[in-house]
């Protein structure tokens, strides 16, 4: 039975047909809004009924073929579905309409063509011959419409990817100054710095005075403007990147030094955590923090005017734009950032360049649609909006007030209807009025000029409350901007009861109501506010825990484990390590398992002490989260590709992969020697899901450290080719024949069994399989994972043995192997669970480096029996060897992601340098369209000397002109 979601995005496969009336349709302005179109509707029915349609579209029997991605209209009596009245594309359906009186009549909204900006929108109306037929017609349109954009979109979406993955860099946020000028000269960074780091000496000395450490009195607040004041619209964009080469978005530092001084300083706070992830996307920048998961910062292109790099300060960099929360003339404001090195500055430059040079061009080739709270049909949106559900006789009311004083105010207007039709009703005067207004708004539409293109009355209060609108997304407007909104006659005035003369007694009772009102309020918001904090927390852990367990806990687990956790002393006292084993093959609660890890990673601590220079460093989480990472583009590329399918890491730079980046640059910056590494992130993960990023800090720091699982991360990876060695032996000792096929295939361990032991399973096996054997890891160590590891292999020997090829073996153990079953996934726990191979691993790693010993170890042999020497000069050769196409593999292996690596940058450089080469040929053509437009003013005599005058070079390499002899 498949679900309703499957059902709708499910791809039609064959046409589905409704017999329907097709009454007629009309084409409508673009920014026609939701309480526009029952009028509209009514309209179209009302015109059907008198006979006023077209000749080409009279009311006729129809039928309605969904013939995906296609809708059309044929008709009733055609069986040739060629034969169409109309035709149009599913995924051009933007809105459906079904809100009359009657139920058997529905419209849906068509946008205008894409490839076509000036094609206007349209509404069509049908009736069906029984209203319950009417959802079947709409969920069938919807479920075509849906699949045809999902369709449409895929190759967006991975555009899109591939554009955003690649244009996101860490950053300090310093602060931010208004500044008088929208261009940035040379200095404006140093000085912006200089002026920080002043304010900051003051700071302290302002707190060692009085004595107040932290006080926020002398700490201003980051700058940051609240994210609602920065979501404006990308539609917006038209024109306002269309400049002139050298013109607007300046990129580098112009001569205007006393236009752009710093003025109003806003330095960020040093105590906080400053570190954001700047993102540069189609048509806007946004600064997201990781520590509070949230967009602090966002800016439209349209916006920003200048962008610069600090001259001494090579590694910041800031841009200037439009500061919109102060009403008045217009203010700057100029942000300023902090990068990890100055390459990455030189980075950010080029990567916003490119965007706003990429925008520009997006945005040329598009018509927005442009509305302003002073637009027409802005006006007819709030009176429809105000009127919509009213009773029919106020409304006639309210109608025939406006229309008399229409009548005043527009010389041109009238209602002819009212004389040569006299309405049958209120409900069709409405209607008449309605269409009449809308055919006024229309055409004063046409020449009306927005906010901000031509002086308007009161020019300063529209700018300063002006917002952009979004067709069929209208906001509210204060009543004084609202011309037709002040025609309708209130509430208040209709009523001629005088209202009582209250006391000072009343006004005091009235005073105190409010004020205990006001303090329930409050606490009823704080409140709420707790519930739905609450609420996203359970919501979140619920995400999170959103995989399938291996199989149920025995009955006695969950109590066990509850008198485990709650037991005084648990972080303090040794348990027995027997005890804990038991509880632990009991099973695991997926609720608690969190719990769990952090009691045995303490406990682990409790039995084995580390020397002291094995140690973590003690570096606070919190700390390093405010420094930078030279290996943030390594971390965020890897963000994506860590638990894609995952609904906690899917959403890009949601609370799971910020979370994530905060783990891996946390440890990156501790651990020096390894920093970050391809694996790390699935382990970090699988921690995430479990546990808050603290904890998950923390067990993070015992796994690599207490366990010692950091040694397979380091550069060298000598620690992984003494896995790999160990796994090779384990397989010769216990699984001869899977080894011997192994080795006349050439397939060794690194092929198959490295992402095992660096992702510790997570990368390609399921999520409860994953955490089961983390389970054990917390109490075993890296001894699990080769238990593991030869169990998967012994349980799949008979299959890998049949593989006879080197190409199906390696994609039966990549692809088949790690699909396992619940059966199958028990099955290897069981087997785990019963195993116990340290001595082996102990000694085939003291084996490994006795070879390597042997092998660097040049002297003669003291044994005398030639017999005995040349089996030992024998055995050594092959182990020589061995170990040699181990070592060159691995070395293979790097070398192949170094030019990986280097294959990536020449790409990417090569598509710099043909942004690059684009918009030097675009200066160029603009240089010569300037030239000619010079020569085409100068007089024709001063033409001529100038063809005549010729450019020499000295032999100096200077210019000099010469003139022709006539």
């Amino acid at each position: 039975m498949e679900s309703q979601d499957e059902k709708e995005n499910s791809p039609q496969k064959a046409e589905r047909r409704f017999a329907l009336c097709y009454i007629g349709w009309s084409s409508l302005d673009r920014r026609t809004t939701l309480p526009m179109l029952p009028w509209l509707v009514a309209e179209i029915r009302r015109k059907s009924e008198k006979g006023d349609c077209c000749p080409g579209v009279q009311p006729r029997e129809v039928q309605l073929v969904l013939n995906p991605p296609f809708i059309r209209c044929v008709p009733s009596s055609s069986n040739n579905s060629s034969v169409f009245i109309f035709e149009h594309k599913a995924q051009l359906i933007s809105r459906f309409i079904h809100n009359s009186n009657d139920l058997t009549y529905f419209a849906y909204l068509l946008r205008g063509q894409p490839d076509n900006p000036e094609s206007e929108m349209s509404c069509h109306v049908f009736r069906a011959c029984d209203p319950n037929q009417v959802p079947e017609v709409i969920s069938s349109i919807r479920q075509l419409s849906k699949s045809a954009l999902k369709e449409d979109a895929k190759p967006k979406q991975e555009a899109d990817e591939a554009f955003y993955n690649s244009q996101k860099f860490e950053v300090l946020y310093c602060g931010k100054v208004t500044v008088g000028h929208k261009k940035a000269p040379s200095t404006l960074i140093d000085d912006c710095i200089d002026k920080f780091r002043q304010h900051e000496t003051e700071r302290k000395h302002l707190r060692l005075l009085s004595g107040q450490r932290g006080s926020t009195e002398s700490a201003p607040d980051c700058g940051f403007e609240e994210p609602q004041e920065f979501r404006t619209r990308c539609s917006s964009l038209a024109g306002s990147l269309q400049r002139k080469p050298g013109e607007g978005l300046v990129m580098g530092p112009t001569r205007r030094r006393h236009a752009s001084a710093p003025n109003h300083v806003q330095p960020s706070d040093a105590d906080k955590n400053r570190t954001m992830l700047f993102q540069v996307g189609r048509f806007e920048v946004n600064l997201i923090s990781p520590d509070s998961k949230t967009v602090v910062l966002e800016k439209n292109f349209k916006d920003i005017s200048s962008c610069c790099q600090g001259i001494k300060q090579t590694d910041h960099f800031g841009f200037i734009c439009r500061d919109q929360s102060e009403p008045g003339p217009a203010q700057y404001v100029c942000y300023v950032f902090q990068c990890a090195s100055e390459s990455l500055v030189d980075e950010v430059m080029l990567t916003l360049k490119q965007a706003f040079t990429t925008a520009a061009a997006l945005q040329s080739n598009k018509t927005q649609v442009q509305l302003c709270e002073a637009c027409p049909m802005h006006d007819l949106h709030k009176l429809c909006e105000r009127i919509e559900g009213e009773l029919l006789k106020l409304m006639n009311l309210l109608m025939q007030g406006l229309s008399v004083k229409l009548k005043q105010d527009e010389e041109g207007f009238s209602f002819p209807l009212y004389v040569s039709r006299s309405p049958g009703s209120d409900q069709e005067e409405n209607e008449l009025v309605i269409l009449h207004l809308r055919q006024l708004c229309e055409t004063k539409q046409k020449s009306h000029l927005h906010i901000g293109e031509a002086p308007l009355v009161n020019t300063q209060k529209h700018n300063s409350d002006a917002r952009e609108l979004l067709p069929l997304s209208p906001h509210a407007l204060e009543a004084s901007l609202d011309p037709l909104g002040l025609l309708l006659p209130s509430a208040n005035d209709s009523l001629s009861v005088e209202r009582p003369k209250k006391t000072g007694a009343d006004y005091r009772a009235l005073w105190k109501t409010a004020i205990h009102q006001q303090i329930l309020l409050l606490r009823m918001e704080k409140e709420n506010q707790r519930l739905e904090a609450s609420r996203d927390e359970l919501h979140i852990r619920k995400i999170k825990l959103n995989y399938q367990e291996m199989g149920p806990c025995s009955k006695d687990a969950p109590a066990m484990w509850e008198r485990k956790l709650t037991a005084p002393g648990r972080t303090t006292l040794p348990q027995d390590k027997e005890e804990i084993y038991r509880a632990l093959c009991q099973g695991v609660p997926k609720s608690r398992r969190g719990e769990i890890w952090l009691l045995l990673s303490h406990q682990h601590r409790l039995h084995h002490r580390l020397p002291q220079r094995q140690h973590a460093p003690d570096t606070p989480y919190h700390d390093l989260l405010k420094q930078l990472t030279a290996q943030q583009h390594s971390i965020l590329v890897d963000l994506g590709r860590t638990f894609p399918s995952h609904q906690y890491f899917s959403a890009q730079l949601g609370a799971g992969q910020l979370s994530l980046y905060n783990l891996l640059k946390a440890y990156s910056l501790l651990d020096t020697e390894v920093g970050y590494c391809q694996g790390i992130s699935f382990v970090a993960g699988v921690l995430l899901l479990h546990m808050s990023e603290d904890q998950a800090f923390d067990m993070l720091k015992f796994l690599m450290y207490d366990l010692g699982i950091r040694r397979q991360y380091r550069p060298d990876m000598i620690s992984l080719q003494i896995q790999m060695y160990q796994l090779s032996r384990l397989l010769h000792d216990y699984h001869r024949e899977l080894y011997n096929h192994f080795e006349e295939h050439e397939i060794c361990p690194s092929l198959y069994a490295a992402p095992w032991f660096l992702t510790l399973f997570a990368s390609q096996f399921p999520l409860g399989f994953v955490s089961r054997i983390f389970d054990f890891i917390f109490v075993q160590g890296t001894e699990v994972i080769f238990k593991v590891a030869l169990c998967l292999l012994s349980n799949h020997e008979k299959e890998i043995v049949e593989c006879d090829s080197f190409e199906s073996i390696v994609d039966y153990l990549k692809t088949t192997l790690p699909t396992l079953t619940q059966a199958q996934m028990e099955q290897t726990i069981a087997k785990v669970m019963d195993m116990d191979i340290s001595k082996q691993l102990h000694a085939y790693e003291v084996e490994y480096h006795v070879l390597q010993d042997e092998m660097l170890d040049t002297g003669p042999l003291s044994d005398d029996s030639d017999r005995l020497d040349k089996l030992e000069k024998t055995n050594a050769q092959l182990k020589k060897q061995n170990m040699d196409l181990l070592e060159k593999l691995q070395a293979a292996r790097q070398k192949i992601q170094t030019l990986e690596t280097s294959v990536e940058n020449f790409l990417s450089r090569e598509s710099k340098m043909k942004h690059m080469i684009r918009s030097l040929e675009q200066e160029r053509a603009a240089y010569q369209k300037t030239i000619e437009r010079m020569r085409s003013c100068l007089p024709s005599d001063a033409l001529t000397d100038v063809e005549m005058t010729q450019i020499k070079t000295g032999p100096n390499g200077k210019a000099k002109t010469t003139a022709k002899k006539p």
